[in-house]
């Protein structure tokens, strides 16, 4: 399937309806959780590569990091309403929204190459936007922020998840409990600005994240071992308001569209580089990085099966997601699909 063009990308067959035709008056805001770095925050390489591309087209960016504009949920609110117009998030606020992008489940995607065929050449971008329009947002990317998810702890190396059992992981969400539970593992809930002193206090003993995050945060001091489990796609998603983005004037949401696909490549490229020396970056922040083998991580992703479905999960959205990552597979690792 060829490349598509963004905006049918990702508004698909819902994107209908009056157009206002306005042009950017006020400057856009783009809302994010994370700190302006791009050295070490791919999330807002993106964000950077967008705000030059629209600055050069004549449309003023104000950027606010480190959740200035509120939380999560905050935000994503103000997204909604129109009173943010671009957001970085994570995948909680948008997966009750979306049953389809509520399917994915750790251990699906096994490279940053397959999650970009998802992205490129599948309708999944189209079909979750069709799914968000009612809450008018638009899922206009994943930011990758450097290598796959992995687990992170403090004291004891981890390789089985057995071992695991005996420590607290940090959790936050809904989807987090689902997960403990399929693992059988205990769970704390602790907000991300209170994980450092959790982890001192032995309140929690690992919490599932990118490496680059505990460097990003400081986190060399409370956190000693990496076990590399790759369970997904490291990635924030980048949402926009539905309404304000139909109504740009034509030639402003041209730029905007052209944006985004520098601002997709930028953050592909530093991510390449990001994967290279995340290991190194660790390693001299003292924690020590742990790769297990196929056959190891095959006993997490059997585990992870047993996720059970939630309320915002249909069979339906199972099956139209299970069919389109198997059209992303690499020809040579589906040979060895059972």
């Amino acid at each position: 399937m060829r490349r598509r063009e963004f905006s049918l990308m990702v508004l698909g067959a819902a994107a209908v309806g009056p157009v206002a035709c306005t042009a950017p008056r006020r400057g856009i805001k783009v809302g994010m959780s994370t700190p302006i770095d791009a050295k070490r925050n791919g999330s807002y390489v993106w964000i950077e590569a967008l705000a030059a591309e629209l600055e050069r087209a004549g449309m003023p960016v104000r950027v606010y990091p480190n959740s200035a504009l509120g939380g999560e949920k905050e935000r994503m609110d103000q997204v909604a309403i129109g009173l943010l117009e671009v957001n970085e998030t994570g995948g909680d606020e948008l997966a009750r929204l979306s049953p389809l992008f509520h399917a994915m489940r750790p251990f699906e995607i096994e490279s940053y190459e397959q999650m970009d065929r998802l992205l490129e050449h599948t309708p999944f971008l189209g079909e979750v936007n069709e799914e968000l329009a009612d809450d008018d947002l638009v899922l206009l990317d994943l930011a990758y922020t450097g290598a796959m998810v992995g687990l992170l702890t403090r004291g004891t190396p981890v390789r089985h998840l057995a071992e695991l059992r005996k420590l607290r992981l940090r959790i936050i969400s809904a989807a987090d409990l689902n997960l403990l539970d399929a693992w059988q593992v205990r769970g704390v809930r602790v907000a991300w600005e209170e994980v450092t002193q959790a982890l001192q206090t032995g309140m929690v003993d690992a919490y599932l994240n990118p490496p680059i995050v505990a460097v990003m945060f400081g986190h060399g001091n409370v956190i000693d071992y990496f076990t590399n489990l790759r369970m997904g796609p490291s990635a924030r998603c980048i949402v926009a308001s539905r309404r304000w983005y139909l109504g740009l004037e034509p030639r402003f949401r041209g730029a905007f569209d052209a944006g985004v696909r520098e601002a997709r490549v930028a953050n592909r490229a530093w991510t390449t580089g990001a994967i290279a020396r995340e290991r190194s970056l660790l390693e001299k922040t003292g924690i020590k990085w742990i790769d297990i083998d196929e056959a190891t991580r095959n006993e997490w992703r059997e585990a992870s099966r047993r996720i059970k479905r939630t309320r915002w999960e249909t069979p339906e959205a199972e099956a139209r997601l299970k069919a389109m990552i198997d059209s992303t597979r690499d020809p040579v690792a589906k040979q060895g699909t059972p």
